[in-house]
């Protein structure tokens, strides 16, 4: 189990760790941008509505990355790093980076993406569908498959909306993350067949959709029932934050006592410790 420590890295107190009530959205406390934060921990940065990013030691996970979204996005001479919800391939190069992508729609594919191969000496590509022919790459395009990229193990299930698209179930480090990106396929199944995989998911995104009769509402409870996760992050267009407290409220209505967590905008991390 994790201890979770609550970070906003543009400012400059100290971190304080947070008890956490069932089902409670938690907004970050401040603190120190240059704190070190230990091998042992999970730092996690909203990018901006799917997008986010994962540091697990010296690997650095990177989902859905698009711009695109972004109410406010930096005037020209301000940074654009992970502090601002964005990545600068210079902030990140000294780590093992692993770039997924889960379908081309334009919200969690940019092609900016590529050109971090340029500044990057270790850097790995999983694409949930053929997205060009660079043999490098890894192309995930047969349901339910898997590959195993320097040690961390990549699963995918499948959905078809207009373009097709893939969930992400990864294993890094010991850990279980769980990417929904636009998933809505056979849940039940493919969770079960999920359940073949592994019985607890530590960290899970899932899109943050405040309707009880949505199936991306009906999949978030079935996984937090089926895989007991330490912590739900909710996936959200970015100006409709407001939805994720609603989505936190109707779960726990339902009796999913699993900690939930949001980003009110791009930029904030939280840093999992464990204890």
């Amino acid at each position: 189990m994790f201890a979770l420590l609550l970070a906003w890295s543009c400012n400059s107190t100290s971190v304080e760790e947070t008890s956490m009530t069932p089902s409670l959205t938690v907004a970050p406390t401040e603190a120190n941008a240059d704190q070190l934060v230990a091998d042992s921990a999970v730092q996690i940065w909203c990018l901006g509505g799917n997008s986010w990013a994962l540091r697990i030691g010296e690997k650095m996970l990177i989902f859905d990355y698009a711009e695109m979204g972004d109410p406010n996005p930096p005037s020209r001479g301000e940074p654009r790093n992970l502090q601002s919800g964005y990545i600068d391939p210079n902030e990140i190069k000294s780590y093992e980076v692993y770039v997924f992508v889960t379908h081309s729609h334009q919200d969690h594919f940019n092609r900016v993406i590529f050109e971090w191969e340029n500044q990057i000496d270790q850097i790995s590509y999983i694409f949930g569908w053929q997205a060009d022919n660079n043999p490098d790459h890894y192309y995930l395009i047969d349901p339910r498959a898997q590959i195993q990229v320097d040690g961390v193990e990549v699963y995918t299930i499948n959905s078809f909306s207009d373009v097709p698209e893939v969930a992400y179930l990864v294993k890094v480090d010991g850990l279980f993350i769980y990417h929904n990106g636009d998933y809505r396929g056979s849940y039940i199944e493919d969770f079960e067949y999920l359940q073949t995989i592994t019985d607890h998911i530590d960290i899970v995104f899932v899109i943050g959709w405040p309707y009880l009769t949505h199936q991306h509402f009906q999949q978030a409870k079935l996984l937090a029932e089926m895989f007991n996760p330490n912590y739900l992050f909710a996936i959200c267009r970015e100006t409709t934050e407001d939805k994720c407290r609603q989505f936190a409220d109707l779960l726990a209505a339902q009796g999913i006592a699993t900690p939930f967590l949001y980003a009110e905008h791009r930029g904030i991390d939280f840093i999992l410790s464990k204890p």
